[in-house]
């Protein structure tokens, strides 16, 4: 064990009396020199050493004038603020000097007092005497000067009082609980994690109180203990004075303590060797606490033991949400005093110490609401530092959706202004010509204003915060992401069975089906899956739709390859029965449709409906957004015409059977409102996958209304309805999406 010491030595250095320039000479008249060497050896046992308070240190050298002892006058020449400002050379006139160091958090009213729980402070003095002509080593030795205070809670403590147990040590000669909750007293509070505290003593204290509180449970009932006491201590330096607590129920249920003082403080015999880090600080803020900044300036002090060799900041804006965080912007900071960028100005104390000033025009190049302010230094023995500040400006932060099916949204944005009047929101779509401006007003949560919008979801906007004509800042990208739902197994991965093979697994999951079910009467799948993804799909299969003449000893029918969201329902005779569409749950508005294709259309083989003998095939992707309850039910015998879809009529309704399964839907068809459509139609073979994207068209007359059911038809024979076609086409597909 040995006593805590921090050796300061002091190493070379040479600057004239009055401080104007440095000197090279070791001969001048009537002068000596005093070596200096700054290092650091024996730190105390369980100090952070990166947390070792450089820039808090104050080296003072003092010449002695006249009088005797204690009483004798000291004149102040040199005084250093840090060790980077102390120079390479120190050149003193002839005579009898002191140098004084501390190192370490001081009060700022040495009458008030200090409490902290890391922060060690540690003082030393040495008298020297210089020679003319001739240089002096000196070794300070710097002690602590904090008063220790520990508090020791016995197990039968800590186990009976399990729902509050602490003790609060203040300065003050009787314990005063307002004055310790006004925090009008240095105080430190203890608690089972926090053992040991540090005091600087305020000028004139002879004591320090104590207040401890247990609450508990013995035997059913709550316990509850609180005790003040006083002790009355040793202004000198180092004392550490240890409170121990111990319950003992065999005495009556009673407290009993002592208090063991050190007139010395040891500790573990561990000799640390470190060099600090370049240092970072708020000027006048905690900078790990975040910051609301309005307007004006923010200072940031930068110091290092050694010249600073570079300084780098980096800005990330955005929230606390990682994925939606940008990249940080740069800004190289120049090592001399100016105002190297907009909003941006530096001033050099010394080359180790630097003051950067960021203003109010630098922060209007950038987005408004929460920014990481992330500082890099170097110093120019290597060693570095990293830092961030967190700030919170003016402008507009957050979009948040109000009425998803209808764009609905509001905007808000930071005001931190007490005198901000006509509070707006300008917005516009990224890439447009034209604002669109919105009226903000207070809300609930303090500094929060909010205006309504119209956003498109997954759309880039720009928004601007306003003080009447005047932006705030610069603009911020809102987006509301959207990840809308999906029809299922859109990538045609699950088929079962075999006659007839079925584009999903159990009748539980069953969105897509076929007209299989009929083809298989006649042992023909006219849809099939194929391993044959299109480029860069996840998947491995995809649905091949091959139109064919389907029959049995003579007899059969054309039957277009197909697939479609609904349920075959049922054959009669040759004809099919079918339900198109399923429920959907339309949260948001599906803006496109997107799918992949590739195929050959034929010649018609087989005429009817809008197509002869001779004629190109179309094959068809089509999709509607409808307001029903029940599907659109199709029977493809002759005389049913009126249920097949033309979208050549422009129709905005379209009927459905209230009873989803049923197969006879004549005497129950009602009228629903189609909300949206889109068709492509197509005569064009190619041999290669291709994307292909379909606009919704809504119709005006429905603005507004959600839809419940989806309706996605898919045909290589777009007048199979008909039993029309070419033999000849076939209809690839893969990974349709609903985009939003």
């Amino acid at each position: 064990m040995k006593k805590t010491i921090i050796h300061l030595m002091l190493c070379l250095g040479a600057l004239l009396l009055c401080g104007a320039c440095q000197k090279e000479d070791t001969g001048r008249d009537g002068e000596g020199a005093v070596k200096v060497q700054l290092g650091l050896g024996g730190t105390r046992a369980g100090i952070d050493p990166s947390a070792y308070p450089w820039t808090q240190c104050a080296i003072r050298v003092y010449r002695y004038g006249a009088g005797e002892g204690a009483a004798r006058e000291r004149l102040l020449v040199r005084r250093y603020a840090s060790v980077g400002e102390m120079p390479a050379s120190l050149w003193l006139a002839a005579g009898d000097y002191v140098i004084s160091v501390e190192l370490g958090q001081q009060p700022e009213d040495a009458r008030l007092g200090l409490a902290t729980w890391d922060r060690m402070l540690y003082r030393g003095e040495r008298d020297f005497t210089i020679v003319a002509g001739r240089s002096v080593d000196v070794a300070v030795e710097c002690r602590v000067a904090n008063t220790i205070v520990e508090v020791e809670y016995d197990k039968t403590v800590t186990d009976l009082f399990t729902e509050e147990l602490w003790t609060n040590v203040a300065l003050q000669e009787k314990y005063d609980q307002q004055e310790v909750a006004a925090g009008r007293v240095p105080y430190l509070a203890f608690n089972k994690e926090k053992g040991r505290g540090y005091f600087i003593l305020p000028e004139g204290s002879e004591a320090f109180s104590w207040r401890f509180r247990g609450v508990g449970k013995m035997d059913g009932e709550d316990k509850i203990v609180m005790v003040d006491k006083t002790k009355h201590v040793s202004t000198l330096p180092g004392m550490c004075y240890t409170l121990r607590f111990k319950y003992s129920p065999d005495l009556g249920g009673t407290l009993s303590f002592e208090i063991a003082v050190s007139a010395t403080w040891d500790e573990y015999n561990d000799n640390v060797m470190f060099q600090p880090s370049p240092q970072i600080s708020g000027e006048g803020f905690e900078i790990g606490e975040r910051q609301e900044f309005a307007s004006g300036t923010i200072n940031y002090g930068i110091t290092a033991v050694s010249n600073l060799a570079g300084v780098t900041l980096k800005v990330r804006e955005g929230g606390s949400d990682e994925a939606t965080r940008a990249e940080p912007a740069t800004w190289q900071i120049p090592l001399e005093t100016g105002t190297p960028e907009r909003g941006i100005s530096v001033r050099m104390n010394t080359p180790s110490d630097m003051l950067l000033t960021l203003g109010a025009e630098f922060f209007a190049q950038l987005r408004g609401g929460d920014l990481e302010l992330i500082f890099e230094v170097v110093d120019e023995d290597g060693r570095d530092s990293e830092k961030s500040s967190l700030l919170r400006t003016q402008g507009v932060f957050d979009a948040e959706t109000t009425d998803a099916w209808n764009d609905g949204a509001q905007l808000r944005a930071y005001v931190f202004d007490e005198a901000a009047a006509d509070v707006k929101i300008l917005y516009r779509e990224r890439g447009t010509e034209e604002w669109i401006e919105a009226a903000a007003a207070a809300t609930t949560q303090g500094g929060v204003y909010a205006a309504p919008a119209t956003l498109r979801p997954n759309t880039p906007y720009e928004c601007r915060l306003h003080f009447g004509q005047k932006a705030v800042n610069g603009a911020s990208e809102q987006r509301i992401e959207v990840l809308g739902p999906q029809v299922s197994n859109a990538g045609f991965e699950i088929w079962t069975g075999s006659s007839p093979l079925l584009p999903y697994a159990s009748d539980a999951d069953q969105w897509w089906d076929t007209g299989n079910h009929g083809s298989a009467t006649l042992k023909k799948n006219v849809t099939t899956n194929v391993e044959d993804p299109r480029p860069g799909s996840s998947g491995s299969t995809a649905a091949k739709l091959q139109s064919q003449h389907v029959a049995m000893l003579g007899i059969g029918k054309f039957a277009a390859g197909n697939i479609f969201l609904g349920k075959y329902l049922g054959t009669d005779g040759t004809d099919g029965v079918i339900g198109f569409g399923k429920p959907f749950d339309f949260t948001y508005r599906p803006r496109k449709l997107t799918f992949w294709y590739k195929g050959s259309v034929g010649t018609v083989d087989y005429a009817g409906g809008a197509v002869g003998n001779g004629d190109s095939d179309v094959s068809q992707v089509y999709i509607l957004l409808c307001k029903t309850s029940g599907p659109h039910v199709v029977k493809t015998r002759k005389g049913n015409e009126d249920t097949f879809l033309d979208f050549s009529k422009n129709s905005k309704t379209i009927t459905y059977c209230s009873a989803p399964n049923g197969t006879d839907s004549g005497n129950d068809r009602t009228d629903g409102k189609i909300i949206a459509w889109a068709e492509w139609t197509n005569q064009v073979s190619t041999a290669e996958w291709k994307q292909i994207t379909l606009t919704l068209h809504y119709n005006e007359e429905y603005e507004g209304e959600v839809p419940t059911y989806l309706m996605l038809t898919a045909s290589a024979s777009k007048y199979g309805d008909y039993f029309a076609g070419s033999t000849g086409s076939v209809m690839y597909l893969d990974d349709f999406e609903l985009v939003y």
